[in-house]
């Protein structure tokens, strides 16, 4: 893997890439930049997983998390929006990673709402309301879970599926991973978080 990182406007300071293994975030590579200077990574990968890219500067939220495979990938950003308004470039996985998560963001942003209006209306002692908002909240939650559900069911190509089984269901009954099991292909069995997800499988 190829990793291609433009950053506007940073001149000079470390940046690394980074994954997790064993639990722990470890640094794969890392380069000092001064201005103009190209910043290229490069690292073996076996299956499409998540990377992370980590800029050394304070003041920043500096790390932007990506699903990093085989090939050359191209990530453009700019220091002041480092991590809150960045394009991926060259990894499919990234893109179908992207698609779930703008819609989890929605979900989460609903909720955040309605536990505001719940935290306003407790200090109003409107029980009627809350228990409404609440019902609202548990809505969300259920809807959000189905969502999660079906994406990895319809995305069983994708080495999503397990990312999402491994991180969102590892708590749920054997009928449920089993049905996301079913529809992931050899490939995606076969990868790294697919074995992941076969062990936690296994536990049931």
């Amino acid at each position: 893997m190829t990793v291609k990182v433009n950053v506007e406007n940073f001149k000079k300071g470390n940046i690394y890439l980074q994954k997790i293994s064993d639990s722990t975030l470890i640094n794969i590579d890392s380069i000092f930049v001064k201005k103009n200077e190209p910043i290229i990574f490069k690292s073996k990968i076996d299956s499409p997983e998540l990377f992370y890219l980590n800029l050394d500067v304070s003041n920043i939220d500096n790390r932007i998390e990506f699903f990093g495979e085989k090939g050359e990938i191209n990530i453009n950003t700019s220091l002041e929006k480092f991590n809150s308004n960045f394009k991926v470039i060259g990894s499919s996985s990234d893109s179908v990673y992207r698609e779930y998560l703008n819609v989890i963001k929605k979900f989460n942003n609903q909720k955040l709402d309605l536990i505001q209006l719940s935290f306003n209306l407790a200090k109003s002692e409107m029980k009627d309301s809350l228990a409404l908002i609440q019902n609202q909240i548990n809505s969300l939650d259920k809807r959000q879970y189905l969502y999660s559900l079906n994406f990895a069911v319809s995305n069983g190509n994708s080495h999503i599926a397990p990312l999402i089984a491994i991180t969102q269901f590892s708590e749920s009954g054997k009928i449920v991973l089993d049905t996301i099991k079913n529809s992931m292909s050899e490939q995606v069995l076969n990868s790294k978080y697919g074995k992941i997800f076969a062990d936690i499988l296994k536990s049931k």
